[in-house]
């Protein structure tokens, strides 16, 4: 549902950008987001696309995840984790609060300031 509500924040703010992940990147590029990358099938890839790509699309085109990625622990509270595992296992393992950081940056949106009130 975070991704979601990236998604419908995204076209809130770009309603005229064409195509979807274009919105949903650039929306997310704007934040610190934009300087985070991770190696991932043997690419480096930003965060904010890997979220789009492999996490937003999969679960609303396939109603899964790819099999390498992982959900870890937080390392602790309100710190981030992303890390791209080497051989043998190649997984891409993320921590859960990477989905309530994003729920944040919709929360505290300017174009989405009449529907949160703080």
């Amino acid at each position: 549902m975070a991704l979601v509500a990236v998604a419908a924040t995204a076209r809130r703010q770009s309603p005229n950008q064409k195509g979807d992940r274009q919105a949903f990147e650039d929306f997310l590029r704007r934040g610190w987001f934009e300087r985070l990358s991770v190696e991932y099938r043997g690419e480096l890839h930003p965060v904010y696309h890997i979220f789009y790509k492999w996490f937003r699309c999969e679960l609303v085109h396939e109603g899964s995840l790819p099999v390498d990625v992982e959900f870890m622990p937080d390392p602790e509270p309100g710190m981030l984790s992303i890390r791209a595992g080497g051989a043998p296992e190649y997984i891409l393992r993320v921590s859960r609060g990477w989905f309530q950081e994003l729920v944040h940056v919709v929360m505290t949106a300017d174009v989405n300031k009449d529907l949160f009130q703080n």
